[in-house]
């Protein structure tokens, strides 16, 4: 697959609807996704994972070339949703209407993440014409990755199984190409509830005003489990532009909730929070630190708290850096972009369903910040999907 076709079969993606909220159009990329993945020489499996919304369909499309070892190449068609028109020097045009302007492609899903999909078939296909590889290219497109990932725990835990494929390594192509990912945060969110007695505002001493509580707790933990929690440094290298050299702990307050009149002090007052665990800490071990600073600071207020954790999936997750799979990517990675960044991320991707299994694990993408992903004007740099491209067929193919 050459340049022009692998951008027009990313338009040809661009131009289906396939919002994660309604799953729309799911079976339908799916099916093209499979056709093009045949047409280029590929044998595929459609993977299907059903709940009570319906059906995800998830592509897994491989070729063996003799290799030891199979290189999956992982990449989501769902997208969130987006309302048009969006406008762009003087022109409009709706999100799912793909638009080439100066050396961009522009819709949404270009970056977040289709252009993905074209790119790692078109690197299976320019690995097939030259007949040999260290790695066999696998191709895995799932969908659900935008609503907590559906389609990747689905083909991890049977998909696999049912198309006869090991996963010896895995790319993310869900990444921005500033650096070779090799981990990702984990994540931890909920609310502590801080329970009073509610009362007239004109009598407050008569009442236990959470409200007032909840303020002096949120001022304890981020004068206190804050500042523990950003002390913890990872062995992986934070991404550039960080304040720190190393992926760190960081906690935030992101959401208050108490009361609904002014002259009502309400009986309770919630704190929402964001826990961002460096990975080389386990989850249990997080969670733990933070209910005992949560404990601590309410003995200290003589407050009631509540810590509710929500079910998180991302735990987080690492491939060490001295792995030689690190390595091999990495001198690819300079071959095409000229350094070896090498970084963990500050958010989290899907990276943790193969690492946690004990499979190297990497990530690399076409995700810039200008990229604008999830956001109006949505785009890609075409000169960026060539150039990752580019970078999996070496790796895929260099002795």
């Amino acid at each position: 697959m050459e340049d022009e076709e692998m951008f027009q079969f990313l338009m040809e993606l661009v131009r289906l609807d396939t919002n994660s909220t309604e799953r729309k159009n799911y079976w339908e990329a799916a099916k093209r996704i499979e056709e093009k993945a045949r047409e280029i020489g590929l044998r595929t499996h459609v993977h299907v994972h059903r709940d009570d919304r319906g059906e995800v369909p998830n592509v897994i499309a491989w070729a063996d070339l003799g290799a030891q070892t199979n290189l999956v190449m992982l990449s989501h068609y769902d997208v969130v949703p987006a309302k048009g028109p969006w406008r762009l020097d003087g022109r409009e045009f709706d999100p799912f209407d793909p638009q080439r302007i100066n050396g961009r492609i522009y819709g949404r899903g270009a970056a977040d993440d289709k252009s993905a999909v074209a790119l790692s078939l078109s690197a299976a296909s320019k690995v097939l014409e030259m007949g040999s590889a260290r790695y066999n290219p696998v191709v895995v497109v799932v969908g659900d990755e935008e609503v907590g990932g559906t389609g990747v725990f689905a083909v991890a835990e049977r998909g696999f199984q049912d198309a006869g494929i090991r996963p010896d390594r895995v790319v993310v192509i869900d990444a921005a190409p500033d650096f070779v990912g090799i981990g990702a945060s984990g994540v931890l969110h909920g609310e502590i509830v801080v329970r009073g007695r509610g009362g007239h505002a004109g009598r407050p001493f008569a009442a236990v005003n959470p409200v007032h509580q909840a303020i002096l707790l949120a001022n304890e933990l981020l004068t206190g489990f804050s500042q523990e929690h950003a002390s913890r440094l990872s062995v992986v290298p934070a991404p550039p532009g960080s304040p720190v050299p190393k992926l760190w702990g960081r906690f935030s307050l992101t959401i208050m909730r108490g009361g609904e009149k002014h002259n009502v002090i309400p009986p309770e007052a919630e704190l929402g929070f964001d826990i961002r665990f460096i990975p080389d800490e386990g989850k249990e071990e997080a969670m733990s630190r933070f209910l005992a600073a949560v404990t601590s600071a309410a003995v200290k207020l003589g407050a009631d708290a509540e810590v509710r954790f929500e079910d998180t999936l991302n735990p987080g997750w690492m491939t060490h850096p001295d792995h030689e799979f690190v390595k091999e990517v990495l001198d690819s990675y300079e071959k095409f972009f000229g350094s070896k960044k090498l970084a963990g991320s500050l958010g989290g991707n899907d990276g943790f369903v193969f690492a946690e299994k004990g499979i190297p694990t990497v990530s690399v993408g076409t995700i810039e910040v200008e990229s604008r992903a999830h956001g109006d004007l949505e785009n890609v740099r075409e000169e960026v999907v060539v150039r990752v491209r580019d970078l999996l067929v070496d790796l895929m193919t260099r002795s």
